[in-house]
């Protein structure tokens, strides 16, 4: 038993201290948005972006909640609704599915918002923590960004 639970201290510990130096994953930009549904309970969108993984370790992107902002009106919760795998060593575009919930918005606020969705771009701000890791070694990051979009709504 004694080995066990020794055992069960070791080999993580092993696993971490083998990992080196992890490098800074860098998000590189947004290639594409993708708009999927909008309604008044909220948006799905496909949003592919790129990222660049310089380490020799895959690493996945859990489903996490953010806070999201259209050209700084609240939107509420942006929920990444699956895993997204990054491979090693590469530099790529993932696509993440992210829907965002409107019932918090007001009456108000909803022609606001389909107003914005008729521009050229968009400024698309996140905060929250974005959880990340590998096996059974997860961590949050926290994300605080704002990024002007372009939007290409040509299926609405």
């Amino acid at each position: 038993m004694k080995k066990i639970i020794l055992l069960l201290f070791v080999l993580p510990s092993i696993l971490l201290t083998s990992c080196g130096d992890f490098k800074e994953v860098t998000f590189i930009g947004i290639e594409n948005i993708k708009i999927n549904k909008v309604s008044q309970q909220g948006i799905d969108i496909d949003v592919t972006a790129k990222i660049k993984n310089p380490n020799n370790t895959a690493f996945t992107i859990y489903r996490s909640d953010l806070d999201a902002s259209f050209s700084g009106m609240n939107v509420g919760k942006a929920s990444i609704t699956k895993n997204v795998k990054i491979k090693a060593n590469s530099e790529q575009g993932y696509t993440f599915n992210i829907k965002s919930d409107f019932t918090k918005l007001s009456a108000g606020e909803l022609p606001n918002l389909f107003s914005l969705a008729m521009s050229k771009s968009i400024k698309v701000g996140l905060k929250g923590n974005l959880k990340v890791g590998k096996l059974f070694v997860k961590k949050s990051y926290p994300v605080d960004m704002v990024k002007s979009v372009p939007l290409n709504l040509g299926g609405l």
